[in-house]
């Protein structure tokens, strides 16, 4: 009798405890809002467009900007520059 009383105390906790995860996970605080911007790398001028990147990068960063995304721009098969993400 005792074991089926047992049986049932651990049952219900087990179901509380189930319950109660989702909502302490809900009650996270809010993430603060992110800031985006995006820059354009002409790949024209005479340099190479992997070291403007690279510059860019550096400076960013040290401004405390992570890289999030890339898109080179191409016409006609030829690489005309690329639109860099980075959020703060």
């Amino acid at each position: 009798m005792i074991s089926a009383y047992r049986n049932l105390l651990t049952a219900a906790m087990m179901a509380t405890t189930l319950a109660a995860a989702p909502l302490a996970m809900a009650k996270d605080e809010p993430k603060p809002a992110t800031t985006m911007v995006t820059v354009y790398i002409s790949g024209h001028g005479g340099s190479s467009i992997t070291k403007k990147l690279n510059e860019s990068h550096a400076t960013m960063e040290k401004d405390g900007w992570r890289f999030a995304n890339l898109e080179v721009h191409t016409e006609n098969g030829d690489t005309e520059g690329a639109w860099v993400t980075y959020t703060k």
